[in-house]
């Protein structure tokens, strides 16, 4: 008896095709959510200096401010 050896090949092709249209619908979608995750960022940054700056107005000043701060952590 002979072995027989068999061999078998699977092709399968893809095809990812999209139109000029497509991608820059895309590309303006994806400015957007960058433009708008910057944005809400900076008003996060720019509510946390106003809000420094509101305490250390309140607590006379930066040395104020870290005296206050030290009082409250300690208890003292």
């Amino acid at each position: 008896m002979r072995a027989t050896e068999t061999t078998r090949t699977n092709t399968r092709t893809r095809s990812n095709t999209r139109s000029a249209a497509t991608l820059s619908t895309s590309n303006k979608v994806d400015g957007a959510i960058i433009a708008s995750a910057f944005a809400g960022t900076a008003l996060i940054g720019l509510w946390s200096l106003a809000a420094l700056v509101g305490g250390m107005v309140a607590a006379g000043g930066p040395v104020g401010l870290v005296r206050g701060y030290v009082q409250a952590f300690t208890g003292i």
